[in-house]
């Protein structure tokens, strides 16, 4: 970090590059808190900012606040004279780059007096602080959208959580979804989005910790605030495991329980049945109105069907509406005797494909592939997981057991499902 300011205040010494008339564009909004400045175009990552802004009048206080969690922020540079005052803004990431084409800078304070400014330089510096952008950037007022038509979502930051937006920036009327997630032994206690006419926009709630809104045709802020609280109560899955965010998250959403009520046993296995359950879950369990949740029947495209084809699913099983529900609409097949082994140990191969099948089903974008030619045992992929096993890989879900095998036949674990379906429900639904 050190080094990184140390870039900066040299850069500072050295004084204005060369005017660029190519490179980001500076929005800035007047809310009741201050000025609040967001970055469009940004096409690169960014690793270290210095953004000197000029302001009509003498200004003798000025407070920046960053929109970015990790970052580092010393107070503002002012320079007064000549009856303007010069407000100079560093931001340095310490870890992950400033990126996005619609980045939420953060908001100035002048003294609770918000004023727009007149003048804006800009210098962008890669992770070896060499200059990416420089010169003089445009500024547009108020809140209007960019040459796109899309108008920015901004996440405030907050502490023992964090909110991820998508899209990040959206058209008036396209729904945007929210996904918070709570630090280890801290759970949400609330959530507001506001427009840039700081009045509530109303969030719908999708499924645990997830928030849906139409985007208003201006920019929408995002605050967030957690407490202490909603630890798990399981004695083997204890805070700092590997697994415990996505145990968590599966539990609190209902999506799996415990094996007691003290143990999640996290090294056992599943099985096709638990995995398809858990999908019904997702959708709600559309059972028919008119015979009740503990009957036998489906919901398909809204109407009431049948009971399972499959020879080896009782109507009494606890998987039984489930497997008959994912297999009218597609999103598991049976065996070729007209079974489908509901008991059978899910492989990693099986759970891709009703991952695929049910993302598809949700009209979600499945055409992303990885390549998974590293693997060797790519050759051992069975014909039908083959596009599913590369499209999970690309979506983060499923990743190799080594750095040279995926083991598509091997059998998944309590804990690793887990992990797959809490990023399947935040990052692809």
């Amino acid at each position: 970090m050190k080094r990184f300011l140390c870039g900066l205040l040299a850069l500072c010494l050295l004084g204005c590059l060369p005017v660029s008339a190519a490179g980001p564009t500076l929005r800035y909004q007047q809310t009741g808190e201050g000025v609040r400045l967001t970055l469009e175009g940004l096409e690169e990552e960014v690793y270290a900012l210095q953004l000197e802004l000029v302001l009509e009048g003498e200004v003798s206080k000025a407070k920046f606040t960053p929109a970015q969690r990790d970052v580092y922020c010393p107070d503002c540079h002012l320079e007064t004279g000549r009856s303007e005052t010069g407000v100079t803004v560093y931001l340095v990431a310490e870890g992950e780059p400033l990126s996005g084409k619609s980045l939420f800078l953060g908001t100035l304070d002048l003294e609770g007096r918000p004023q727009m400014p007149s003048k804006a330089e800009l210098v962008l510096l890669d992770r070896n602080l060499k200059p990416l952008t420089d010169g003089r950037v445009s500024l547009s007022a108020g809140s209007g959208s960019g040459a796109d038509g899309l108008y920015p979502v901004h996440i405030l930051p907050s502490e023992h959580g964090t909110v991820t937006v998508r899209p990040t920036g959206a058209k008036e009327g396209e729904t945007v979804t929210l996904s918070v997630t709570p630090d280890a032994g801290y759970t949400l206690s609330a959530i507001t989005a506001r427009d840039a006419r700081n009045r509530t926009v109303s969030l719908n709630r999708d499924g645990l910790n997830r928030y849906t809104f139409p985007m208003p045709a201006m920019d929408v802020e995002v605050s967030a605030s957690f407490t202490q609280g909603g630890g798990l109560a399981f004695s083997d899955v204890a805070p700092g495991d590997w697994c415990y965010d996505a145990v968590r998250y599966v539990f609190e959403a209902g999506l799996m329980n415990g094996t007691s009520t003290t143990t999640f046993t996290p090294n056992a296995s599943t099985t096709r049945g638990m995995i398809v359950a858990i999908l019904y879950r997702l959708e709600d369990s559309p059972v028919s109105a008119d015979t009740g949740s503990d009957s036998s029947f489906f919901m398909v495209n809204g109407e009431p069907a049948g009971m399972s084809a499959f020879t080896d699913v009782a109507p009494t099983a606890y998987y039984a509406n489930a497997v008959a529900w994912a297999s009218a609409n597609g999103i598991v097949n049976g065996y070729s005797d007209g079974t489908f082994h509901p008991n059978q140990l899910i492989t990693r191969e099986q759970m891709a494909a009703f991952l695929y099948r049910y993302a598809s089903y949700k009209g979600r974008n499945v055409s992303e592939e990885a390549d998974l030619s590293a693997f060797a045992d790519a050759g051992q992929i069975a014909s039908y997981a083959v596009t599913p096993l590369r499209w999970a890989a690309a979506a983060g879900l499923i990743n190799g057991v080594s750095a040279n095998r995926l083991a598509p036949a091997g059998t998944a674990t309590r804990a690793q499902a887990a992990v797959i379906l809490s990023r399947f429900v935040q990052n692809v639904l």
